[in-house]
């Protein structure tokens, strides 16, 4: 996240205090901890999962769900595959992915470590995310490497929002306050993303798990160039397009519906696409700057499969409540879901409890893409 300060963090400052917690970790960690998983010892009869969130492909095949895990309840309903008891485990596809927010309020590392062996057992062949905070506590909620010995999880994204960043400055004395001008944020990503991956790489429990990034949105961010970075950070695995990133487009849909979420989409894929830059035209003898578009080349064009668009509802909403996650009904989630995958989206991650996935699966036009199994 970035604050009002003009100079970056100091990367050894993270860099050291990252060191420091995975040391005060290291002691307490045990093979037993961790359940066989899609990176782990039973990963070879699962077979292979796309290179992105999504496959690629035509709309129905990349629906891909992001699936968020608060706590146990969560992962009790969806490893229940009777859907007269209330269970979700019938909807669930291979692709899905299960993301463990590790930044809820009683979501500690261990808390985080026994869902993860959970949801493995139950789901043996699906991805897990942990989504971390910015906080270095590594005994607390949002810790930002929470989850990064467990060989089911397979990427460790990082929630960049102006609460996660203010909130872990108080474990890192280097980190300046929050500030959204895109020229600030921008390198302080970058320094992030280098700080994540680099302690990623450094040590044998988590040298093959992708860093990734969910940022907040805003308009005047490219969030193609975030990703680019993103992808360069994840080069050491093997892939030139393996960087995860989660844009929080909730509000879109929120505020103008499935229109709102198909122009917001548009214009992030576009930052995939091209490149932005300012150009200055003389027109009738008067000179002015303008923005034209330029196209990426192919090779570094980042992955459209490797984008999660965000969509916030609940199952009793309040439209005139002020959070997306309150107002939204799972209605109109799910016609923004479907105007996404018509732009060109895949991967969705659907913020919601499980009862409001319950009433999204419901829902015509998300029931034609993901009928239930059981």
């Amino acid at each position: 996240m970035a604050g009002r300060a003009q100079a970056a963090p100091r990367g050894t400052g993270i860099a050291a205090l990252f060191c420091a917690a995975l040391a005060l970790l290291v002691p307490f960690l045990s093979p037993s901890r961790a359940a066989a998983g899609p990176g782990g010892v039973g990963a070879q009869s699962c077979g292979p999962q796309p290179a992105g969130l999504s496959p690629e492909g035509p709309a129905p095949s990349r629906f891909t769900i992001l699936i968020r895990i608060n706590q146990q309840a969560n992962v009790d309903t969806y490893s229940n595959f009777d859907s007269a008891t209330g269970g979700l485990g019938g909807y669930v596809r291979r692709q899905d992915i299960f993301v463990i927010n590790t930044r809820f309020e009683t979501t500690t590392p261990s808390v985080a470590t026994t869902l993860a062996n959970n949801l493995a057992a139950a789901f043996p062949c699906n991805r897990i995310i942990a989504l971390n905070g910015m906080s270095l506590n590594p005994l607390a909620p949002g810790y930002a490497l929470s989850l990064f010995d467990h060989p089911s999880v397979f990427a460790l994204m990082t929630d960049f929002e102006p609460s996660d960043w203010n909130g872990g400055r108080s474990t890192d004395p280097g980190r300046p306050p929050w500030n959204q001008k895109y020229k600030v944020a921008l390198p302080r990503i970058k320094a992030w993303n280098a700080r994540l991956a680099g302690t990623l790489a450094s040590n044998p429990l988590s040298a093959a798990k992708r860093s990734g990034l969910v940022p907040l949105d805003d308009a005047s961010w490219n969030y193609g160039e975030v990703a680019q970075n993103l992808d360069k950070k994840n080069r050491r695995l093997g892939g030139r397009h393996l960087g995860p990133l989660s844009v929080q487009t909730q509000d879109s849909c929120a505020n103008s519906g499935p229109t709102g979420l198909s122009n917001r989409a548009k214009q992030i894929l576009d930052t995939y696409k091209y490149r932005f830059v300012r150009k200055v035209v003389k027109r009738k003898g008067k000179k002015r700057k303008i923005t034209v578009r330029r196209k990426l080349k192919p090779a570094g064009r980042p992955s459209l499969s490797n984008m999660s668009l965000q969509i916030s509802f609940s199952d009793t909403p309040n439209p005139n409540a002020g959070m997306a996650i309150t107002k939204t009904s799972a209605a109109t989630a799910a016609a923004c879901a479907r105007a996404g995958l018509k732009r060109g989206g895949g991967a969705f991650f659907f913020f919601a409890s499980h009862d409001s996935m319950r009433l999204l699966f419901q829902q015509p036009q998300i029931a034609s893409l993901r009928p239930p199994t059981s």
